[in-house]
C-alpha cells in the first residue's frame, strides 16, 4: 500500500425491518403468554375453593400472580430481541459488521478484509444457477429487509470457512471497496 494514501473511515447504521415471520413469532409469544397466564389465573381463582381455610393457599395465589407478571415480562424481553440494527464500519480495507439488539447489546457479526472478497455485487444480479451449486459454511443476512435499500452480497473465506454476507453498503463504502479489491468490485 502506498505510504501517502490517507486512512479512510466510514460507518453506516441500518435498522432491520420485521419480516412477516417475525410478526408471526411476536403474535405467538403474546398468545402463549396470554394463555399460560389465564391458566395460572384460573388455578389461583379456584385454589381457595379446593383447599378452604388452608394458610398456604394465599402463598400459592401470590406466587401465581408473580408468575403472571414474570411471564409477561419474559414475553416483552423476547419480543424486544427482534429490534435489531446493523452497523457497518469500514476502516481502510477492514469491514466490521456489528449487530445491535435493542440499542443496548452489541455483538460483532464478522470482521473481514475487503481484499479477501472472492465475489461482490448486487443481490439482484446474482447468478442463480451458480449460487444454487455453491455451499457456504455460513450465510449472514445483515440487510434492512427493505425495498428502499439496495442489497449487496460478498463472498469470502475466513478461517477456512466460505461465508456469504448480505448487507446494504453506502456508495462511499463501495468506492472504498473498489480501491482495495478492484478485480472483484466493479
Amino acid at each position: 500500500m502506498d505510504k501517502y494514501k490517507m486512512d479512510s473511515f466510514t460507518e453506516y447504521m441500518i435498522k432491520q425491518k420485521w419480516k412477516k415471520g417475525t410478526i408471526l413469532k411476536c403474535l405467538l409469544i403474546v398468545a402463549a403468554a396470554f394463555f399460560v397466564s389465564m391458566f395460572i389465573l384460573l388455578v389461583c381463582m379456584f385454589l381457595p375453593f379446593a383447599m378452604p381455610q388452608n394458610p398456604i393457599t394465599q402463598v400459592f395465589i401470590n406466587i401465581g400472580l408473580l408468575l403472571i407478571v414474570g411471564i409477561f415480562y419474559g414475553a416483552y424481553r423476547m419480543i424486544a430481541r427482534f429490534d435489531v440494527e446493523f452497523e457497518y464500519a469500514l476502516t481502510n480495507s477492514e469491514l466490521d459488521v456489528d449487530k445491535i439488539i435493542r440499542r443496548k447489546r452489541r455483538t460483532n457479526v464478522v470482521s473481514i478484509d475487503v481484499k479477501a472478497f472472492i465475489r461482490f455485487g448486487k443481490k439482484s444480479e446474482e447468478n442463480k444457477e451458480l449460487e444454487a451449486q455453491e455451499e457456504y459454511s455460513r450465510v449472514i443476512d445483515a440487510t434492512a429487509n427493505s425495498k428502499t435499500h439496495e442489497d449487496y452480497y460478498a463472498v469470502f473465506f475466513k478461517n477456512g470457512q466460505k461465508i456469504k454476507l448480505y448487507f446494504n453498503p453506502t456508495q462511499k463504502m463501495i468506492e472504498v471497496f473498489k480501491i482495495y479489491a478492484p478485480r472483484v468490485v466493479k
